[in-house]
């Protein structure tokens, strides 16, 4: 979905459910009525989709859409909304796997559910378990690490679950994550500023204000690094030990290009020992191949280093990241 705008595309209940309520009246006409009944169906379906499409955290709108395809016997169609529900759950490569190895349409409905059980869709109904003692908090740690979260809706949920970690005092395990999501979304300006408030809750004035340089990317009006520097003028007559240095911020910057590589795509760019094209220099040409290949969140973390190094010759290729991040 585009979604170029400062929402984020966070989910909109009501309206999932008055989404999913019209797939129901739309589908309990297509069982009561022999004329039209194919028209009241597919209405259903489109009904049922954009229920997911305004909320993504409910389960029974993803439950109701895969029933309707199950009952058209629609193969193709229960294996693309399990995949785009792994891809909101971040994209475990075994899950997909599994996937392409069984008969859909006999066991779909086992498999959706256990998925939801091992990753439910709702950040308190995740922590409860984990209160609970059903989940793992160190198993959570790792696989984090390991997941996909370029998914703007997989972004917004593990950053729920991250927020409940916060609150709940894990502040060692939610700097640790956090920036496996802001690697993988850096356009996620609302977890950018959690991020640096928490770390300004610590005193972590340099960190909090590499955290606020980033949401102003994306959300230039924010006011956050202003506030911040306003405060530390009140205190301090001279304010350049909490400034940022060069090196710490190319230091920040590789941190979060590291994080972002896509494991699946870098085996196929160019690595930097290759020819140059063109005269290019290495990097530009990596930069170059990760655009093309939409590795927009790897391309952004590069370029940004390489301005912060001087080099303003990246700088046309972060405003291609950039856009490439909002819209893509």
């Amino acid at each position: 979905m585009k979604n170029g705008n400062l929402g984020f595309n966070y989910p909109k209940k009501s309206q999932g459910d008055r989404c999913r309520a019209q797939a129901l009246k739309f589908y309990n006409l297509f069982c009561n009525n022999q004329t039209n009944s194919d028209d009241y169906f597919e209405w259903a379906e489109q009904s049922a989709r954009k229920s997911i499409m305004y909320d993504y955290t409910n389960y029974m709108n993803w439950e109701f859409l895969l029933k309707l395809k199950v009952e058209s016997g629609d193969s193709k169609g229960v294996y693309i909304v399990l995949e785009d529900l792994l891809s909101v759950l971040g994209k475990e490569p075994f899950l997909i796997k599994q996937l392409k190895s069984i008969n859909l349409l006999a066991t779909s409905q086992d498999l959706f559910y256990s998925i939801l059980k091992r990753e439910p869709l709702d950040a308190n109904i995740w922590w409860d378990k984990i209160e609970k003692g059903e989940f793992k908090l160190s198993e959570f740690e790792l696989r984090c690490q390991e997941m996909d979260f370029r998914d703007r809706r997989s972004n917004i949920i593990f950053g729920r679950r991250l927020e409940r970690l916060r609150i709940n005092g894990h502040d060692e395990i939610f700097f640790k994550l956090m920036p496996y999501l802001l690697a993988h979304r850096p356009d996620n300006h609302e977890l950018w500023i959690e991020l640096g408030k928490h770390h300004e809750s610590f005193n972590h004035i340099k960190e909090a204000l590499m955290c606020y340089e980033q949401v102003l990317t994306f959300k230039p009006n924010d006011k956050n690094k202003e506030r911040l520097g306003l405060i530390l003028k009140k205190k301090f007559d001279k304010i350049t030990s909490y400034t940022p240095s060069k090196k710490e911020k190319i230091s920040f910057h590789n941190k979060l290009e590291k994080l972002s590589k896509n494991k699946d795509i870098n085996s196929k760019i160019i690595p930097m020992n290759s020819t140059p094209k063109d005269n290019l220099d290495p990097l530009e040409v990596k930069l170059v191949e990760l655009i093309k290949n939409k590795e927009f969140q790897e391309a952004f973390f590069i370029s940004r280093r390489l301005i912060s190094e001087g080099e303003t010759w990246a700088e046309k290729y972060f405003l291609v990241c950039k856009d490439g991040l909002l819209n893509g």
